[in-house]
């Protein structure tokens, strides 16, 4: 389940750009979690609707921690498989990065009913498949 939520987390931040990562000096050397996931299928009408909600509402819970300095999602737009959804997370450090997703399952659990969150991980499982996670840490001098 941790994973799961995880994951919802980073899918929905295709709407979030904190306003943080505007702020930061181009020489700090921030830690990326990089995860790729290859959807199953692409919600189509009203369970599109539903899961563009969903990830909004997960957004919405999560995105004032000044942990997350940034976010992105991307959709694969060009090329074979277009399923393939990458999602960017910045972070000032690893600490940082390992004590959000900590604390990730308790920021949910408190923003939402159990009734909530059971119909949300029944959505997002219907609709994710395989995924990886990898961690980077910025190179110097190489941030624009």
């Amino acid at each position: 389940m941790y994973k799961l939520f995880v994951s919802v987390f980073l899918l929905s931040a295709f709407i979030l750009f904190s306003s943080a990562s505007l702020a930061q000096s181009s020489d700090e050397l921030h830690v990326i979690h990089l995860q790729t996931w290859k959807l199953k299928s692409i919600p189509m009408d009203d369970e599109a609707k539903a899961f563009s909600e969903m990830l909004q509402r997960q957004t919405d819970a999560v995105s004032g921690d000044a942990r997350l300095i940034s976010f992105r999602a991307l959709r694969h737009n060009w090329g074979a498989d277009s399923r393939d959804l990458v999602l960017i997370g910045e972070f000032k450090n690893k600490e940082d990065l390992f004590s959000f997703y900590d604390d990730f399952n308790a920021m949910l659990e408190k923003a939402f009913s159990k009734e909530q969150m059971e119909k949300d991980n029944a959505l997002f499982g219907k609709y994710t498949g395989q995924h990886s996670d990898e961690i980077y840490q910025v190179i110097a001098g190489t941030k624009k």
